[in-house]
């Protein structure tokens, strides 16, 4: 059993953004592969979960080491934690190393800052950063996943609530860039700095 399989969470539909987030790029690499640059060195094995619309965009990173599947057909659309059952369904690991694809400034030091805890005898590992909660670019062992499971079959998307009740280390870090997330073409504009035309790659438009 693997002790720390990544996942990549890209089965999100961009409304407020327009486009899918995951192609859109930063210094002409697309969001998604920083997502798997930060996760990479400590994972033996990466799943990007995506939805079928986008599934085939995915294939020219698929490889050995990284593979494309879509959220459970039950719980398809159900948001983030969907998406965290699904690869714990897809492959039985020790711990899940979890990010979306819409935060292009993340970088492997922030999850190199989490890995130590692992050895603690706790069900997750989230980051705090200028006191909120990043549940999203996080660790979570595989025992959670009944429990995710009951909630969504039960219509609760939450990842916050699911940490309820839960033994839970919160690791205060202070790399606040590392976390902008781009909901917005605005906020595209203000953090990125690339000219609107090059957003995403021209087969994706």
């Amino acid at each position: 059993m693997a002790k720390i399989q990544g996942v990549v969470l890209a089965g999100g539909q961009s409304r407020r953004f327009g486009s899918p987030k995951a192609f859109a790029k930063r210094d002409g690499i697309p969001f998604y592969r920083y997502a798997i640059e930060a996760i990479k060195p400590f994972s033996s094995s990466i799943v990007i979960v995506t939805n079928t619309e986008l599934h085939r965009n995915f294939k020219e990173v698929e490889s050995n080491a990284i593979t494309i599947i879509n959220d459970t057909t039950e719980y398809q659309g159900q948001g983030p934690l969907a998406g965290i059952y699904t690869a714990m369904h897809f492959q039985k690991a020790d711990w899940y190393m979890v990010t979306p694809i819409d935060v292009p400034f993340i970088e492997s030091v922030i999850f190199q800052q989490l890995v130590p805890y692992t050895n603690s005898n706790v069900d997750a590992i989230i980051p705090i950063v200028a006191e909120k909660k990043q549940p999203l670019l996080a660790l979570y062992r595989y025992r959670l996943k009944e429990d995710i499971q009951q909630m969504l079959t039960n219509g609760k998307r939450s990842v916050h609530r699911l940490l309820e009740n839960k033994r839970v280390m919160y690791i205060p870090l202070h790399s606040e860039h590392s976390f902008i997330n781009i909901n917005r073409k605005s906020d595209y504009v203000k953090y990125v700095h690339h000219p609107i035309q090059n957003f995403y790659q021209e087969e994706f438009l």
